[in-house]
């Protein structure tokens, strides 16, 4: 194997094939990335079993090839190199990089220690847009349970059905769903598709989307939910078990509403999480008419009371909440002004916005 290839461009698709090689691993194979020379690509691909990612990059191949190689410390090599074209050629065991007047060798594995990578077969494609999709995973991974919850609320739910896809997660107590609209050209979908991908799974996602522009197409078969961004395929397992029927937990739409400006409330609530502490982390929101009052009050530490200016005419009352469970929300929605509608204090409070649904249950304090 010999190639030529830029410096930049390489560094940029090893960053995207990263994310697998990054868990502990028992076996070399699956801490490294296997490089293929065939005609004019560079295939890469890594894998820890339930990830696989596979990316393809245009080069000048010399010599068709295959190496196994450590990622970590092939990626540490090319990074430092200078921003040249550069030579990579497998000699015997090593791996000869080629930059300027820089050589440096560094030893590879077999590459018959690395796993088979079985080809899906083929199934419907579902097309969205990136931007849907990554928007779709910005308004719910922050709900995703971490701790003390079951296996299945530790991703998010994705449901297609017809022409929509939704997006579920909760961690028990609160709970995010979003709505995106898919392709008007997407081929009919006859029955609905559930899955749950895993948290770590759609940070890997939301690395390889955030330079993408164009439509992407996902699949599903029984144990893989496929990703194809044009020059990056992207594989995994999805979470096994059923996720919470949560449409149970969502309530209809409530006229006791408070309005306000999105920014001046998520700086009110920064202000009051100054003294939160993992025994008080509460704060008091107290409505009146056309006014918020924020109470938060931390032994040893102080206390602080902020009035903000709302639109609000329901009955006077007051709710106790986790701050940053607000401050989550408010901080990836984008609307100026957002509405919150409270029901008593011992029920959620939540926020609507257009296919965008955010519920919290409420706190003593």
């Amino acid at each position: 194997m010999k190639i030529l290839i830029q410096k930049d461009k390489l560094e940029d698709i090893l960053q995207n094939v990263a994310g697998p090689t990054l868990s502990k691993q028992s076996l070399p194979a699956l801490s490294s990335v296997l490089l293929e020379a065939v005609k004019n690509k560079l295939k890469l691909t890594t894998t820890d079993l339930d990830t696989t990612i596979i990316a393809h990059l245009d080069t000048n191949i010399i010599k068709e090839g295959k190496s196994l190689i450590p990622f970590k410390q092939f990626f540490s090599t090319i990074k430092e190199l200078p921003s040249k074209e550069i030579t990579i050629e497998l000699t015997k065991n090593n791996l000869l990089i080629k930059c300027e007047k820089i050589e440096i060798e560094v030893h590879t594995l077999s590459v018959d220690e690395f796993p088979k990578i079985t080809p899906p077969r083929e199934t419907l494609l579902i097309k969205i847009n990136s931007a849907d999709l990554l928007s779709m995973i910005r308004l719910t991974s922050f709900c995703v349970g971490h701790e003390d919850t079951s296996y299945v609320l530790s991703g998010i739910l994705f449901e297609v059905e017809k022409d929509f896809i939704k997006g579920v997660a909760t961690d028990g107590k609160r709970l995010s769903f979003v709505k995106r609209k898919l392709s008007p050209n997407q081929p009919k979908i006859a029955t609905k598709i559930n899955f749950i991908l895993s948290f770590r799974t759609v940070v890997e996602i939301q690395k390889v989307l955030k330079d993408k522009e164009e439509d992407i197409h996902f699949y599903v078969t029984e144990n893989k939910v496929g990703f194809d961004f044009k020059n990056i395929q992207f594989l995994t397992r999805p979470i096994e078990g059923e996720f919470p029927p949560y449409e149970n937990h969502i309530p209809q739409p409530q006229q006791n509403k408070m309005i306000i400006n999105r920014q001046t409330f998520l700086a009110a609530l920064r202000r009051a999480a100054v003294l939160a502490t993992s025994e008080y982390q509460g704060i008091k929101l107290e409505l009146k008419k056309n006014m918020l009052v924020i109470h938060k009050i931390t032994p040893q530490l102080g206390k602080i009371k902020e009035e903000i200016d709302c639109v609000y005419s329901g009955k006077q009352f007051s709710i106790g909440i986790n701050p940053y469970y607000l401050i989550d929300v408010l901080k990836n929605i984008e609307e100026a002004e957002v509405s919150f509608e409270f029901f008593d204090v011992d029920k959620p409070v939540v926020l609507r916005t257009q296919d965008y649904i955010y519920l919290v249950m409420p706190t003593r304090v």
